[in-house]
């Protein structure tokens, strides 16, 4: 059975030639493509950070099928001690509300064996992604089957340690993805759920020989797709996936508020050593290297979750961008409205633009918007930056 083919699609999700028009199924007749359904069409989806910073910024982006309304945002919540202080956001819905694309808002948890809370953390003793997940369908998804859950290795993250005397820390991501199937009014629903959870444990030497450990999981959002006509195809959600990143722009201001966080803890903490110096050494030695270790913690989770949304993606310090567009599957193509580069999914040979802003993906050479599609388009040329 092909890859791209779930052994529950529907009809709606056939190959026809080379590829598939996404949202055929989900759009009224009117909007399907004429005679031809061997296209990808999809449209740019903004999530907008409105309060955050002086001005509106656009966050990330994510390409869903064209013809679907999309709403997207960053929640904030200033002053928050797990995880970070803000989450991604975003809605879209075909016309007639039969599929839909949801990304979900992270949560962080934590779990020691001392009973000290970590931050504002709940407490939750979640072990990996499939745990989590349970949760989360069981608190979100009230009543829904789980038909299959397989785990993402690809998306995953191996273990990373650091090891000094007298403590460790441990720092990882898993992924993974559930079929769920349930009722929404009349239909029958089907939806695929991923998740990237990335995970930081530490161990550290007590008094008496006692191993004072705690394990704080960060869950970066829930992106779902669900459909009423049958599960979507993996290659469609991974293509999908495969386009979530976050902007330039945005992510560097982001990083720049976190480093002076990290400075303004660093120098509160060194001022807290100070004074309590003269008082207790021993004591002094565990909550600085706590501080330390809380810190590393934080530096880590952030880091994975920079890279883990972007399907693989390693930071542009490291690697060029064809080969992080390689890793996350997606192409640059020259914008012929702004002169920019958008990306798009590198599964097809040729990629348009056409006049209503929507994109189409197609391996056909002889492919005509006007004729196939009802609306006029220029062809997109390919570039490496």
């Amino acid at each position: 059975m092909p890859p791209d083919r779930h052994p529950l699609a529907s009809p709606c999700h056939t190959l026809v030639g080379a590829a598939l028009f996404v949202g055929l199924c989900a759009s009224p007749p009117a909007q399907a493509a004429p005679g031809r359904a061997d296209a990808l069409r999809v449209q740019r989806a903004e999530i907008i950070d409105a309060r955050g910073f002086e001005k509106p910024m656009v966050a990330a982006t994510l390409m869903v099928p064209a013809g679907w309304k999309h709403d997207g945002d960053v929640r904030w919540s200033v002053g928050r001690q797990c995880g970070k202080p803000y989450g991604l956001r975003l809605q879209a819905s075909a016309p007639d509300g039969s599929d839909a694309i949801e990304l979900a808002l992270p949560e962080a948890w934590g779990a020691t064996n001392h009973g000290s809370p970590l931050g504002d953390c709940p407490q939750a003793g979640f072990r990996n992604a499939r745990e989590y997940l349970s949760s989360w369908i069981g608190r979100h998804r009230k009543g829904a089957r789980l038909v299959e859950y397989k785990p993402r290795p690809d998306k995953s993250q191996m273990p990373a340690q650091n090891q000094w005397s007298g403590g460790s820390l441990r720092s990882w991501v898993d992924s993974g993805q559930a079929l769920i199937a349930y009722r929404q009014g009349e239909r029958e629903m089907h939806e695929l759920l991923v998740t990237n959870v990335a995970f930081s444990q530490t161990r550290l030497a007590g008094l008496n020989g006692q191993v004072l450990e705690s394990l704080q999981g960060h869950a970066l959002g829930v992106l779902g797709w669900r459909s009423a006509s049958g599960p979507v195809p993996q290659r469609h959600f991974d293509l999908m996936w495969a386009t979530l990143k976050t902007a330039p722009e945005w992510q560097a201001r982001i990083n720049a508020a976190e480093q002076q966080m990290a400075a303004e803890n660093a120098a509160t903490q060194a001022q807290i050593s100070r004074m309590q110096a003269e008082s207790s050494r021993e004591t002094l030695a565990h909550i600085k290297r706590r501080g330390e270790i809380r810190n590393e913690a934080m530096q880590e989770t952030a880091r994975m979750r920079n890279e883990t949304w972007r399907a693989g993606q390693a930071t542009q310090d490291r690697m060029h961008k064809d080969t992080v567009r390689t890793i996350r599957g997606v192409q640059g193509y020259r914008d012929p409205r702004s002169g920019g580069v958008v990306e798009l999914p590198q599964h097809y040979d040729h990629a348009w633009q056409l006049r209503d802003g929507s994109y189409v993906l197609t391996d056909d050479p002889n492919f005509d918007p006007r004729r196939d599609v009802g609306v006029a388009g220029e062809k997109l040329q390919r570039t490496r930056e």
